[in-house]
């Protein structure tokens, strides 16, 4: 199967709110600012706290496989973030290939020439996704339970 990056339309953001079932999951993966429940026809806004580019992966029936952001933090640095899978399609690779895209996509649209991310050590598949893209752990001071991570990026 055939997936691309596109900016995320509002029915995205609607199959979206769907894959988070609960408030532990909504706080792993967007963070304290969003509060469960949300109302899904509103997450497209409730998403954008701070400057970002929002990706939806699409498959070739234009059926939305992954969802991420790039945050603009550090100069030269972009940083992955509220990477999801859709739940039916996890385990097959899809993250590798979302992940990868969202990386290219920081350095072409901004010139990034790091990336970052934080990742929940408990999160075993995400871990080895990370390292197996060449994320490397970074001391950084953050929640309880998270790593952070940081890709060079040569030219």
């Amino acid at each position: 199967m055939e997936y691309t990056l596109h900016t995320p339309a509002p029915r995205h953001f609607a199959t979206l709110g769907g894959w988070i079932s609960d408030a532990e999951q909504c706080l792993r993966w967007a963070g304290p600012k969003l509060a469960f429940p949300f109302e899904a026809s509103m997450l497209q806004t409730l998403l954008e706290t701070e400057p970002m580019d929002s990706y939806a992966l699409l498959d070739q029936h234009a059926s939305l496989a992954g969802f991420g952001q790039i945050f603009r933090r550090e100069p030269a640095t972009g940083h992955l973030g509220r990477i999801i899978i859709d739940p039916r399609r996890r385990q097959q690779g899809i993250g590798q290939i979302l992940c990868s895209e969202l990386i290219q996509a920081g350095v072409r649209r901004h010139g990034f020439r790091s990336m970052t991310l934080w990742v929940y050590l408990d999160n075993a598949p995400a871990v080895q996704l990370y390292r197996a893209l060449g994320f490397v752990p970074e001391a950084r001071e953050g929640a309880a339970g998270c790593q952070f991570m940081r890709l060079p990026i040569t030219p």
